[in-house]
């Protein structure tokens, strides 16, 4: 599906991303959510927003539709609709597409979307006890485990399937190390800039490691399969954080300059097992849509849920090393599950800006194996 060549990115900040359990730890994703949409409200020069798509995949104890939540302790209007999407790692992106897909629509005011997760915080569950114990041993479930690592329609974690697919496509450890090390290199190499929102609890992205090596991940015991290949350190570093993104038609900008013109997106399903392959398809429906070709992207944003899982897609699609994830990715980052859409297109346009233009491509899987795909130009 495309979008009209006049919709715009006004704004786009995030949050700098915390480790599991580090400097974020305890802010919840409403709090991480209301920092990332300040920042963009604060700036006078922007038109306010008439509503808020807000991702979030693990909302336990975030209290009811976080989104608008978030909406009114930000000081936006209360008739401001807000509301709040689960589609689990697409959950962000899906808000931006949704977004983009309601200023199509005549007298669409300007819309805030964005998401936020604070891993850190998802709590247990005590299933049952809401009518009372008798005798017996009970389980905790782990909500980020039950409801977000795990795939209800395989019963697999999503590792154990990312093990079969790469076996499939013939992606080795050593290669899936290579790129995670690469990764931690790129994002120690590059800082974020006028990406990051400001945070007091945090002022860098803190699961970064650009002093790793392919050695140090060697030496890393696998996580899945006895014989497999992903480990804590070639895949995506659990994390917390925001990112938000304000969007409109020119004709709203009053004057604002624009960050990026968004030029279409598109959606793409696939078998569950092959889930991490799925920006694949999305990525070609997208560009046949435009009539692109993989080198008329200058730029790519593919979310490293796994290194192993990006290198079968880049490889499948053939995307030129030095145009993907050149500030680093999810591996380096961090992955904090509703947010990492709108991350990864915060990150794409403001790198865009940074060489000067062109046309980028932001993607990822998700869960259930679904993908996503969005193309926005930045112009010189």
């Amino acid at each position: 599906m495309s979008g009209p060549g006049d919709l715009l990115i006004l704004a786009a900040r995030r949050l700098p991303q915390g480790r599991y359990g580090g400097s974020l730890a305890g802010i919840g994703a409403v709090g991480l959510g209301l920092s990332a949409v300040s920042a963009v409200l604060a700036d006078p020069a922007l038109p306010r927003p008439g509503g808020l798509l807000w991702g979030m995949a693990r909302s336990h104890t975030q209290g009811m539709n976080p989104a608008r939540t978030i909406a009114l302790k930000a000081g936006l209007a209360l008739d401001t609709p807000a509301y709040t999407l689960n589609m689990a790692c697409g959950s962000s992106l899906q808000a931006l597409i949704l977004a983009a897909g309601r200023l199509a629509e005549p007298g669409a005011p300007p819309v805030l979307a964005g998401g936020s997760e604070a891993m850190s915080d998802t709590p247990h569950l005590v299933p049952g006890l809401r009518w009372g114990f008798r005798m017996g041993h009970r389980q905790l479930p782990d909500v980020m485990h039950q409801d977000g690592l795990k795939c209800p329609v395989t019963g697999l974690l999503m590792g154990q399937t990312i093990e079969r697919l790469v076996a499939k496509r013939g992606i080795t450890r050593l290669e899936a190390d290579a790129w995670a090390a690469e990764s931690h290199r790129r994002a120690g190499a590059s800082p974020a800039g006028p990406e990051l929102a400001p945070c007091p609890a945090l002022d860098h992205d803190e699961c970064v490691r650009p002093d790793l090596t392919r050695a140090d991940l060697a030496h890393l015991p696998t996580a899945f399969e006895a014989n497999g290949q992903i480990t804590a350190g070639n895949a995506s570093a659990l994390s917390d954080g925001a990112a938000a993104l304000l969007l409109a038609r020119r004709d709203q900008a009053r004057g604002a300059p624009a960050l990026a013109r968004i030029l279409g997106w598109s959606e793409a399903g696939v078998d569950p097992l092959d889930m991490g392959e799925a920006p694949v398809p999305a990525v070609r429906r997208l560009l046949a849509a435009q009539g692109l070709g993989v080198g008329d992207i200058d730029l790519w944003e593919l979310n490293e849920a796994f290194s192993a899982q990006l290198l079968v897609c880049q490889h499948q699609l053939g995307i030129p090393e030095e145009r993907l994830n050149v500030a680093g990715g999810g591996v380096a980052l961090g992955h904090p599950i509703g947010a990492t859409g709108a991350r990864i297109v915060c990150t794409l346009v403001h790198r865009l800006r940074a060489r000067g233009g062109g046309l980028g491509v932001a993607t990822l899987g998700i869960g259930g194996g679904l993908g996503l795909a969005l193309l926005v130009a930045v112009d010189d």
